[in-house]
């Protein structure tokens, strides 16, 4: 009788654990497609959501719902505007950047209305990352990174953590060396890279994104004044593959310190991937992100355009606190 009364107990507790896996995959389902309403995909990809799709993620929000912890997500952006002002208002951010940050946060809300604990986002910004590539003085990066960290905290306390890389390399003092330091541990060879643009359609979808936003960002500086736009962009294309280069170096960094984290990205991805793509901001352009764009509000709704392209006989300028913050449609 007390065998029996083992196997019994045996069996139920099988039951118990199996009825459990069952729920925590439901719940691990509906964080996914939640995250996945927001999907920035490459063109010509499937937005079906099938197992395939799911399955590069769902080990990990499993994984947190069986300890009860939060869903942590990794998002290396904000890393400082666009220093062409044919594309942005300042150095600062503005409604752009809080539109985006208010979008995360509503996010994190939603998947806490399906799962308690609720969610955790590390902003990763790569401003320093590549700062010297893109023209953007160390200085004005603090500045950004600072002001983005002070409005997360002000109106999201504790939605958001923050990284970059002088938390990467703290022995260090000079940016120069934590970005040396960071291509010795986790840099792949450019000529590798360069064959991977050859290789895979992915990377040279993203190589022609990056090339052609920098190839504008440059065009709007001083340093370039009297350049063809054909001599812009022959610059603009090796410091493209760096830029690229060290971003993927930044991406080892943070999947070697975040490795039970969700992973996303600012940029458009595959469907299936080990990258969730997320749109940050509705934009015309798969590309556009809030640092190369100003925010222009229509009726409410807040989206993002080149700065040249606004035309400001029907846009109003906006300001907030004494500085530039967004156009406001006057129709």
């Amino acid at each position: 009788m007390q065998g029996s009364n083992t196997v019994a107990q045996q069996v139920c507790g099988q039951l118990v654990h199996e009825h459990q896996n069952i729920a925590h995959m439901n719940i691990a389902r509906q964080i996914l497609e939640c995250l996945f309403r927001r999907r920035s995909l490459a063109p010509g990809q499937d937005h079906e959501l099938s197992l395939q799709v799911l399955q590069p993620h769902l080990a990990k929000v499993v994984q947190a719902i069986e300890s009860g912890r939060q869903i942590e997500m990794v998002l290396p952006a904000f890393p400082g505007k666009s220093p062409s002002r044919k594309k942005t208002l300042s150095h600062l951010p503005d409604l752009a950047e809080h539109h985006a940050i208010d979008e995360l946060h509503r996010l994190c809300k939603e998947i806490q209305e399906i799962y308690a604990p609720g969610a955790l986002i590390h902003i990763c910004s790569d401003g320093y990352v590549f700062s010297d590539l893109v023209h953007v003085p160390d200085a004005d990066v603090k500045a950004y990174t600072d002001a983005i960290q002070d409005y997360a905290e002000q109106h999201y306390s504790g939605t958001f953590a923050h990284f970059d890389l002088r938390d990467a390399y703290p022995p260090l003092d000079c940016l120069d060396a934590m970005r040396e330091e960071m291509m010795i541990e986790h840099g792949q060879s450019l000529v590798l890279l360069q064959q991977r643009f050859k290789d895979d359609p992915h990377m040279m979808l993203m190589y022609c994104g990056i090339h052609r936003f920098l190839s504008e960002d440059y065009s709007g500086l001083k340093v370039f004044a009297g350049m063809s736009l054909n001599a812009v962009k022959k610059v603009a294309k090796p410091a493209s593959q760096r830029v690229i280069q060290r971003s993927e170096a930044w991406s080892a960094l943070l999947q070697a310190r975040y490795p039970h984290c969700l992973r996303l990205s600012i940029h458009p991805q595959l469907a299936v991937s080990t990258k969730i793509g997320i749109r940050l901001v509705p934009t015309s352009d798969l590309w556009r992100t809030p640092w190369h764009s100003v925010a222009i509000k229509r009726r409410g709704v807040v989206t993002l355009e080149k700065r040249s392209n606004v035309d400001e006989r029907y846009h109003r300028l906006v300001f907030r606190k004494g500085r530039p913050c967004h156009y406001a449609s006057a129709q």
